[in-house]
């Protein structure tokens, strides 16, 4: 199963392997089944797997900024 693959949610790079797939899919409805879009379908994956890695990456930097600003407390005395 894949995440949702709305073309705004994704870079332009799996945006274009997203199409790839789609496409293969309407033009071999029935030979897809037996594999023929399955080279498609591992590019689509291994980029939606480095989409989901960087986005995991800067959530766990961002979160880390925001522990180090709540430790700080605030800047100006209330």
């Amino acid at each position: 199963m894949h995440p949702d693959l709305s073309p705004h949610l994704h870079t332009d790079e799996c945006n274009e392997l997203i199409t790839r797939l789609r496409q293969c899919h309407t033009e071999h409805s029935v030979l897809k089944f037996f594999g023929t879009c399955n080279d498609v379908d591992s590019a689509m994956r291994l980029c939606l797997k480095k989409e989901r890695l960087e986005k995991r990456e800067r959530s766990k930097q961002h979160a880390h900024e925001m522990k180090k600003r709540i430790k700080e407390g605030p800047k100006e005395p209330l």
